[in-house]
């Protein structure tokens, strides 16, 4: 019989193998730890491209989840701020209602429907101007922008100072309301008409006639450069054959006429006043002398029906002398530029955001539209009627109670504003049919979109769930009796170790 003797080769093999051992043991542990097979991909070879796609699809409908909750929190929001707004539109029409079925020349009942008008202006930009998170909702891609700037002034006086209704009118159409751009020219000014419908004229050198369809009648323009016609102006007809803009003016001209003025105030009885009347500037001075407009109560409009035929026009008085032999009214003063000057034409309208259309993708195969911006036709009604009914002071020519005819007018933009369709012809030309009624079904509908693909992907979530962790969750029972079994072959080994290191030749012999 022979027995070896163990030597050094038979020494390291045995170290190999508790090595081994050892190693097994900490992936075992790891696995029973974790609850995992294995921590790498390359642990499951025959199921790792099966697990990595399946994970792909995993995070990617947890991407989709993610998404869809903070887009839904945006619709959420804008919806809340679309009822603000339907809320506004649907009391001050209402009130605009009840005040058209009474006196409407009535000072008290004027400054209430104005004060409340300007105040659902203010409201609605605030609507409008709502932000999640720092990210404007109706202002478009432009997120980081406040959407609309109506220019409102610090209180009703300064709108009605900037829109008083007469020369200056808030923009009646959409095409006027939201016109803008700017263009720098030589421009040569011409002035024409008589009465209410006096004018200049204003050609710009670089302009082709076909240029002008670019200004739209209605606008509000602003010329500066030093012109002799800088400042505000409504544009009041456009021409593209000639190729020309007119702004309105109103200029008395310098004279003395047998005239008759009407004089209105709210819903006082109309004063009729005949005389002989000498014009100088804007102040008018009778021939009867002190008294004859003592009882005008300022600001009042005079409708004048003026001898000569030079000076037929609505004006506003402004201020009665000490002995009341003379007013002083408001002029819109145009000026011949005597050739072209340099100078600049801008329109601005209120929106502040950009048209960009924008998409929302709800999972791999469907997509959303969400573009509801401030610019859109159902907001732009609802400003527009209430700016109409908020210009103009009252007793003026341009106030509400000299201009019965904006309360229903007001009332069918506002009535379009909310729902859509609406009874009656439109009173200024042909209407888009947008209504916030519409944008908040469009809205919810796209919210049913996002909840219903949220529900999907949590579904197919779970599912995923599932088969990943039959591809990589262990078997605990099986886990922990390997885990065992490892243990106990590592003893086994370090005892056989021990006994190898205690051999030795003598111990043999």
């Amino acid at each position: 019989m022979v027995n070896r003797l163990a030597n050094f080769a038979h020494h390291q093999l045995l170290n190999s193998h508790l090595f081994k051992l050892q190693s097994n043991l900490f992936d075992a542990q790891i696995a029973v730890a974790t609850e995992k097979k294995t921590q790498q991909y390359a642990g499951i070879p025959d199921q790792s491209e099966r697990l990595v796609r399946l994970e792909h699809l995993l995070n990617q409908s947890k991407s989709y989840n993610n998404n869809n909750e903070v887009v839904d929190l945006r619709l959420q929001s804008q919806d809340i701020a679309l009822v603000g707004v339907e809320d506004t539109v649907r009391n001050m029409y209402d009130m605009l209602s009840d005040y058209g079925a009474g006196e409407r020349r009535d000072a008290e009942q004027v400054a209430q429907v104005q004060k409340f008008a300007y105040q659902a202006l203010r409201d609605i930009q605030g609507f409008l101007n709502e932000s999640v998170a720092g990210r404007y909702l109706f202002s478009g891609s432009r997120t980081s922008s406040a959407p609309v700037d109506l220019k409102l002034g610090d209180n009703l006086a300064d709108f009605q100072s900037k829109w008083n209704g007469d020369t200056t009118k808030f923009p009646e159409t959409r095409d006027a309301l939201i016109s803008e751009f700017g263009v720098a020219d030589n421009i040569t000014a011409t002035l024409g008409g008589t009465g209410n419908n006096q004018y200049v004229e204003l050609d710009l050198a670089g302009y082709a006639p076909a240029d002008y369809g670019t200004f739209k009648a209605g606008s509000s323009i602003t010329i500066s450069g030093g012109t002799a016609n800088d400042g505000t102006w409504t544009i009041s007809e456009v021409d593209t054959t000639t190729g020309y803009i007119r702004v309105n003016r109103k200029d008395l001209t310098d004279e003395t006429s047998l005239d008759t003025f009407t004089l209105k105030k709210g819903s006082d009885t109309d004063k009729i006043i005949t005389d002989t009347m000498t014009y100088a500037g804007s102040t008018i001075t009778a021939a009867g002398g002190a008294g004859t407009f003592s009882d005008i109560q300022v600001p009042a409009t005079i409708e004048i029906n003026s001898g000569s035929g030079n000076n037929t026009m609505t004006v506003t008085v402004r201020s009665v002398s000490a002995d009341g032999s003379s007013i002083t009214v408001d002029e819109t003063i145009g000026n011949a530029s005597g050739g072209a000057q340099a100078g600049e034409i801008k329109l601005a309208n209120y929106y502040n955001g950009d048209l960009m259309e924008t998409r929302h993708r709800i999972d791999e195969n469907r997509t959303i539209d969400v573009n509801t911006n401030a610019l859109n036709p159902a907001f732009d009604k609802a400003i527009r009627a209430l700016s109409i009914i908020a210009q103009g002071e009252f007793g003026t020519a341009g106030g509400l109670d000299q201009n019965t005819e904006r309360t229903d007018e007001a009332i069918w933009l506002m009535d379009s504003a909310l729902n859509f369709p609406t009874d009656g012809a439109p009173p200024y030309g042909a209407e888009t049919t947008e209504s916030i009624e519409q944008l908040r079904f469009d809205n919810a509908f796209n919210r049913q979109q996002i909840k219903g693909s949220i529900q999907r992907e949590t579904q197919t979530i779970n599912f995923l769930q599932t088969s990943i962790g039959e591809v990589e969750d262990i078997d605990k029972l099986e886990a922990m009796t390997e885990l065992l079994d490892i243990d106990r072959a590592l003893q086994a080994s370090y005892q056989v170790l021990a006994r190898t290191q205690n051999l030795g030749l003598s111990n043999f012999l």
